[in-house]
């Protein structure tokens, strides 16, 4: 019975220790989170603003006349491109 008693004390005490050690990631999870939180909604905000700009470039792209044409569509290509990738930036964290 000996051993039995020793053995539960001894697990007992790792788990508290385990325990003790462990409690303070929970804190630090909820912390990560609010930080998580706060870079997607950054991210996002970044996003809504270069959809809006891309919106406004192709408002001037069929606005444009002949001449400006090649301009404003490497204007458009370049916020096209810039949304792509923020999109993509923001489903990849979302992923996660």
């Amino acid at each position: 019975m000996a051993k039995r008693e020793e053995y539960l004390a001894l697990m007992e005490k790792q788990l508290n220790e385990w325990k003790a050690k462990t409690e303070p990631f929970k804190a630090s999870a909820e912390q990560w989170e609010a930080q998580m939180k706060a870079q997607y909604e950054k991210n996002l905000e970044a996003l809504q603003a270069k959809r809006d700009e891309a919106w406004e470039r192709l408002s001037t792209l069929k606005s444009a006349s002949d001449d400006a044409w090649d301009q404003v569509k490497a204007n458009m290509d370049k916020a096209w491109e810039d949304l792509k990738e923020s999109t993509e930036k923001l489903t990849n964290l979302h992923k996660k």
